[in-house]
């Protein structure tokens, strides 16, 4: 699998973390959403770095982000009906 991109994170006190960046392919449900994929821990950013030199360090703040504008609102209508007060439980 390719990448079109690799951050480094800190998780926790102890590790950092590389993710690989890309897109969800056409068959996915998320097809053309940023995908981020875990690929290995270290204890220091000196072995990410030196494992991925090619890799950033990222934040929330510098990361694609990930949209959510796929999901259906609160107010949305769903078919089929996916919320409690779309059941009629025959009270």
């Amino acid at each position: 699998m390719t990448f079109d991109c690799y951050t480094i994170n800190r998780r926790g006190d102890e590790n950092y973390c590389v993710y690989g960046w890309g897109e969800y392919p056409e068959y996915s449900v998320l097809a053309g959403q940023p995908r981020k994929v875990f690929l290995n821990s270290y204890k220091t950013i000196e072995a990410a770095q030196e494992a991925y030199p090619e890799a950033k360090v990222g934040n929330r703040w510098t990361e694609p982000q990930v949209s959510v504008n796929h999901l259906p609102g609160e107010d949305d209508p769903v078919p089929g009906g996916m919320y409690l007060d779309d059941y009629d439980d025959g009270i």
